[in-house]
Formats: C-alpha cells, structure tokens, sequence
C-alpha cells in the first residue's frame, strides 16, 4: 500500500514487497475492518482507501462488508490496473493523497496504511483527508515508527527508499492530533515469517515499543 510521488518504471510492489498477498492476510484486514467499525456507525458507508496498491484490503472489505461503497486511489499505474481487476465494484483512480479527485465531505471512512511516511508533505495529505470525511467520519492510519527500542532495527530493516518520514509515534500522534480529535492507537508487532507466515499483533499494552502503530481518529 503506497502514496507517494512518481517512480521509476520497475514496479513498486514487486522491488519493495517480498510477498504482497502473505503480508496482507485476512486477518490483519479483519483488524483494520473491526478498528474502523469501532469508530463508526453509518449503515451503508462510503470508504475511500488512500494509496490502496493491489487491492487486498479493499477486496477484503466487499467480501465483508459488500453493502459498502468502496474508492480507492493509488499512484502506481501497476495498482490501479490490479485494483480495478480484484475488486470490479470498486471506484479505483489514479492520483496521490495531497490531492485528492474526491468530492469535500464525500467519505464516512478513509483509510491510509501504511502511506503517509511515502508523502512529501504528509501535513497537506492529512488536510485533503479531513475536506474529503464528512463531520463525524472516521480516518484509520498505520504507519511504521523509528523510535523507542525497536527504532534502530526498524532503521536496519527498512530498504524502502520512498519511506521520506521515518519518525516516532509522537510525532504522527501530533500531527494527526493537528487536525483531528478522539484520538484512539495502539502499537502493532508485524513480520514477515519466511514465506508462509506473517506475525499481525496488536497490542496496546506495549505501544510504546512496536515497529508500527494503528491511530485512529475523528473528523471534528
């Protein structure tokens, strides 16, 4: 999942996932789903899923939810024609999260994993979200953090160069907190295991010292 600027011709997904479909198994996106129903109540709602790659997480979601009306976007050419394949009832568009070719209000849900640290300008992602949710809608981020115990392996694992922002937990907690309220997050565990694992562990207890964070929050 990714939202970031134009980049070369090799594909996104296949230089920086080694497996796309084992670090997306149904049930971290039953996390994702069960976090943002908490937040929610709207029958019937609109979800936009900002830098939505291949389309898991929104397949994912119409086989749950099938009342749902789903959007996504996504920067890479490679995922807007995979999307738009896996999940044929889906709106999928390409574009990037600073300027988004949504409607104001338009959304009761919009989702980012794993996308603002790719985002030149992560403040001004975070202001085209908030135009897009209607008053009320709930935003669902996951974001990995460089700080705390874990930060100097998290440093040493990560070979993505298009993660621009490698910050702390705080400084995503303040960021949303800019613009948002009823801030809710907790810490993630994830990994993957060779090739046929993928450790998902949520946890609020140790938050302060897991490789990412799940935040949720409210559009005021």
């Amino acid at each position: 999942m990714s939202a970031g600027p134009e980049r070369d011709p090799v594909d996104y997904f296949d230089s920086a996932y080694r497996d796309y479909e084992g670090q997306n198994p149904p049930k971290k996106l039953d996390h994702y789903v069960d976090m943002l129903e908490a937040r929610t109540r709207v029958p019937d709602l609109q979800l936009l899923d900002i830098g939505c790659g291949r389309g898991r997480f929104l397949q994912h979601v119409s086989a749950r939810e099938p009342s749902w009306r789903l959007f996504g976007i996504e920067p890479e050419p490679s995922g807007v024609t995979a999307s738009s394949a896996l999940v044929p009832e889906a709106t999928i568009l390409e574009g990037v999260a600073d300027s988004l070719p949504f409607p104001s209000e338009g959304f009761d849900v919009v989702t980012a994993w794993d996308v603002l640290e790719h985002v030149p300008d992560p403040r001004a992602a975070l202001l085209e979200v908030k135009r897009c949710l209607r008053p009320g809608g709930a935003l669902g981020v996951v974001v990995p953090v460089y700080d705390s115990i874990t930060g100097p392996l998290i440093r040493a694992l990560d070979r993505d160069p298009t993660h621009i922002h490698k910050e702390s937990r705080d400084f995503w907690l303040r960021l949303i907190g800019e613009h948002f309220g009823a801030i809710e997050w907790h810490g993630i565990y994830r990994y993957l295991l060779g090739t046929s694992r993928y450790l998902h562990r949520p946890t609020r207890r140790l938050r302060r010292a897991t490789p990412a964070v799940f935040i949720s929050a409210i559009r005021d």
